[in-house]
């Protein structure tokens, strides 16, 4: 009989252990799930910020000489904002793709590598853009001296910090994957 009550103990003991694991691992797969969604909106989200930055400035490069008529403006040509627009770009398909690589156990790994090395080449050529040229350098490199003004300051900025930002999460992100 002692035996039989102290097996009954022990298994309601292992019962709601496994009840408390399921439940853990329930709430993980929520939070996981989550996570996923955050990642793939905010993957497109840069993804769609650059490509529309990418076309806004072929556009008025295309655009340049009826523009330049009209205003007396003249915009020439940045290598650098240019690369800039394409990493980021590129950050952003990389990162909506590491939650689809990552749900079919693919190489997901490779995805988030890509996405963390594109975003920090852009931070780091703006780095060295904002070293050089200063805080208006956008506005430098598209419109020479007509480009220093507080408008290109703010938009230099705008794209600084959204590219900080997405270097930090996924740096986050990279961290968590190598430690699983």
């Amino acid at each position: 009989m002692a035996l039989n009550r102290s097996f009954q103990q022990h298994y309601e003991k292992y019962e709601r252990y496994e009840k408390g694991e399921r439940d853990e691992k329930q709430m993980r797969r929520k939070e996981s799930k989550g996570e996923y969604y955050f990642l793939i909106l905010v993957g497109f989200i840069t993804f769609v910020f650059g490509f529309i930055s990418l076309a806004v400035y072929l556009a008025i490069l295309y655009l340049a000489p009826v523009v330049s008529n009209l205003t007396g403006l003249t915009f020439i040509n940045s290598r650098y904002f240019l690369f800039i627009l394409i990493m980021l770009t590129t950050s952003g398909f990389f990162m909506s793709a590491y939650p689809f690589s990552k749900a079919i156990n693919g190489n997901s790994s490779f995805h988030i590598i890509l996405a963390f090395v594109s975003s920090g080449v852009a931070l780091g050529v703006q780095v060295f853009k904002l070293a050089f040229t200063g805080p208006t350098w956008v506005g430098i490199d598209l419109l020479q001296e007509n480009g220093n003004t507080v408008e290109m300051m703010y938009l230099t900025a705008i794209y600084f910090v959204y590219s900080l930002v997405l270097f930090v999460l996924e740096f986050t992100i990279l961290r968590k994957e190598f430690s699983e």
